[in-house]
């Protein structure tokens, strides 16, 4: 993941009285990620998205407001462009410890989580900030970041500060960081926050919620999903987010993407649709987003899918894609995919024992193994 660029933005505040006026109760960092050489191309056709949406004024998320038909408006504009959004929402409402009271300790608490999700996935990135707005956030994640990423050799961050007013970039930055407190942000929600999250899924590579909290937040399940059953859908996200948390730190490359994996499985039921099932297609293009190379449908049904059904994660899948499972119907749905395959391979393999059985006078049965010892058992429970 060479030359690649973050433009980041932030919303919220370090204030904890969350009954006073102006005090968020959430901060949420979003890193708008570019490739360093489609740069040029993609600012000639932000500056038309700029021109019809926001005349000679910035790309601002304060100039749409509420206006929230304007706002998907825009998104679907942007959709056009070749980016993708890595966001942290931090629940600042969680954060119990004394030593959060304090402006210094906050900060510094936000700077080492960023510094632990972006520059775990980008290791080489120039970070670009705006130097306005919450300026005082900014200046001391650049002296924090300088600080902990000295460039070496394989290692080349850099970091600077920008005026929006002449970086196209950093004003998409604030807008999509304005989005998505529109989806978080109890304070700032909107009414339409699931068709924004929706808008905005295909560029999203992950909106980290932290501390981890794996309860829909974008619908009421009971009430928008007549399938929807807690039990199964409480275990589902639970053996994903043990999962996660086992492996989180892993840096074997195909568990890596089986993380990438599930964390995008887990965002789409927790903020799209629990009901529906997330293309192969999709799947891979999330993985790939944060690889040098493609992969293979071989290596994505082996050693991800497989590999996370083998660690106990349930996913369930169909001819439409995978996802945890939110229903009985869900995991029937499993059993049956499943079965189209399971069953034909099983008469195809009884066929060829019988011939070859009879072909030999019974003198050679090719069950006749210990570690076929499970097909004998399905053989002698097949009428």
């Amino acid at each position: 993941m060479k030359n690649q660029i973050a433009y980041i933005d932030e919303f919220g505040n370090n204030g904890l009285d969350f009954d006073k006026e102006g005090v968020s109760e959430t901060f949420i960092v979003t890193a708008i990620i570019v490739s360093e050489e489609k740069l040029e191309n993609l600012e000639a056709e932000l500056e038309k998205i700029r021109k019809a949406n926001f005349q000679t004024g910035e790309i601002k998320s304060s100039k749409v407001g509420t206006n929230d038909t304007r706002r998907l408006k825009i998104i679907a504009e942007l959709n056009s462009l070749d980016y993708h959004i890595f966001s942290i929402v931090v629940d600042k409402t969680k954060l119990t410890s004394e030593g959060f009271q304090y402006k210094g300790s906050f900060y510094k608490f936000l700077h080492s989580l960023v510094d632990r999700e972006l520059f775990k996935t980008f290791p080489d990135l120039l970070v670009v900030a705006d130097e306005h707005g919450g300026k005082e956030f900014k200046e001391s994640f650049i002296k924090y970041m300088r600080k902990r990423h000295i460039p070496s050799l394989f290692q080349q961050s850099e970091f600077r500060l920008s005026n929006s007013k002449s970086e196209l970039m950093v004003q998409m930055a604030d807008f999509v960081t304005g989005t998505i407190a529109r989806c978080y942000e109890p304070k700032k929600l909107s009414p339409r926050r699931n068709e924004l999250l929706t808008a905005l899924k295909q560029k999203v590579i992950e909106i980290r919620i932290w501390p981890p909290d794996y309860k829909p937040m974008a619908y009421d399940p009971g009430k928008d999903f007549a399938n929807y059953d807690p039990t199964i859908s409480s275990l589902g996200l639970n053996l994903a987010s043990q999962f996660l948390d086992k492996f989180e730190e892993s840096d074997v490359p195909y568990v890596i993407d089986q993380c990438t994996c599930l964390r995008y499985l887990l965002f789409h039921f927790r903020n799209i649709n629990p009901e529906t099932y997330v293309t192969t297609f999709e799947l891979i293009n999330q993985i790939e987003q944060l690889k040098p190379n493609k992969i293979s449908m071989h290596y994505f049904r082996s050693k991800i899918i497989a590999k996370l059904r083998d660690n106990g994660v349930i996913l369930a899948s169909s001819n439409k894609g995978y996802k945890l499972p939110s229903s009985s119907k869900d995991l029937y749905d499993f059993v049956n995919h499943s079965n189209s395959y399971i069953q034909p391979m099983i008469d195809r393999l009884l066929k060829c024992r019988n011939q070859i059985k009879l072909a030999t006078k019974n003198e050679l049965d090719i069950f006749d193994h210990e570690e076929f010892k499970y097909l004998n058992e399905i053989k002698n429970n097949v009428p």
